[in-house]
């Protein structure tokens, strides 16, 4: 973890994603006085758009994305295998690489919503808190959190196969949009395989929406399971 808060990839991702926040914020809506559990609303309101949407196979993978293909292009990779083993290195870069690709979105969002606390809280009406409205708005960025994680590891998925950069960073992105095209364009009722409603949940899922939690978690395993055997196929070749 220590290396990875080290990284400007990832605070130039998590820039980007309150840069994101900030674009698509409703600043119109801001009449004071304001309605009480308003800046939850606004503050959902600037997580659920297309700017987002389209920024996430972007800032998930840019911060260690195709971290194996920088330590293997030099002779750090050769060095570090040699006081750590090869499961734990495995064990670390798995884990390094999804939260390269969660953390820019959490960070981002908890910047917004403290920010939007502290500036429009005050300005509402006195009330009960909007709990309700919080965890809808928490559940939200945990969901692009996780499909950040699931890229950033489909991103060094692509880095342990080809030891290219531009396959770590290009190919994550180009099935990302794929995905979107074919849903829009296509086959309109594939919701399940549809990054927008990964966000926003809006068909069945289940009592509870708890179907959409089960895939993002199988997914993210899926897809560290996968990374990890091209790392220790790789690693074998060293």
């Amino acid at each position: 973890m220590k290396e990875l808060l080290k990284e400007k990839g990832l605070w130039t991702s998590s820039l980007l994603c309150f840069a994101a926040l900030l674009a698509g914020f409703p600043f119109h809506q801001i009449q004071a006085p304001l309605e009480t559990g308003s800046f939850v609303k606004l503050y959902h309101t600037a997580l659920n758009t297309q700017m987002v949407l389209f920024l996430i196979p972007i800032a998930s993978v840019l911060p260690v994305g195709a971290v194996y293909v920088k330590e293997s292009s030099t002779r750090f990779l050769r060095l570090y295998i040699t006081r750590i083993s090869r499961m734990e290195y495995i064990q670390k870069k798995t884990l390094q690489v999804y939260a390269g690709g969660f953390l820019p979105f959490f960070i981002a969002g908890l910047a917004g919503f403290l920010l939007c606390f502290l500036l429009l809280y005050p300005l509402e009406f006195q009330g009960d808190v909007p709990w309700k409205s919080f965890w809808e708005a928490l559940r939200f960025l945990l969901r692009i959190c996780l499909i950040g994680g699931i890229l950033a590891e489909i991103s060094g998925i692509f880095a342990a196969a080809f030891c290219n950069y531009y396959m770590a960073y290009g190919l994550p992105f180009v099935c990302y949009y794929m995905l979107i095209i074919l849903k829009e364009r296509y086959f309109t009722e594939m919701y399940a395989m549809y990054p927008a409603e990964w966000m926003k949940c809006e068909q069945d899922w289940g009592m509870g929406n708890f179907g959409i939690w089960v895939f993002l978690a199988a997914f993210s395993l899926a897809a560290m399971l996968l990374h990890g055997l091209l790392l220790y196929k790789r690693l074998q070749e060293i």
